[in-house]
């Protein structure tokens, strides 16, 4: 069994990993949680650390539509599609 915990807006998979004490009680029932950082970083696109709310650390789970944007902000096909594959081919 595995549980997917997707942080909110600005936060990566650590604010999960060292603030939220999951591991142990999750061991203890058999279940692995599954952190991924959700929100693209580093992709050098022009505006995307002008806000918070937007662009680098902006995790919304939506693929971008504006050519700009839609190479590297495919959050929803991650986490939904790209993610369970690799987990599933990797961990069974």
């Amino acid at each position: 069994p595995a549980l997917y915990y997707l942080s909110g807006l600005t936060c990566t998979e650590q604010n999960v990993v060292t603030k939220g004490g999951t591991q142990g009680p999750a061991a203890k029932q058999g279940l692995v949680i599954i952190t991924p950082d959700t929100s693209p970083r580093g992709c050098n696109i022009e505006g995307e650390d002008d806000g918070y709310d937007f662009g680098s650390g902006a995790g919304f789970y939506v693929n971008a539509t504006e050519e700009k944007w839609k190479t590297n902000y495919r959050m929803y096909a991650y986490v939904t599609k790209e993610l369970p594959q690799v987990i599933s081919a990797n961990f069974g």
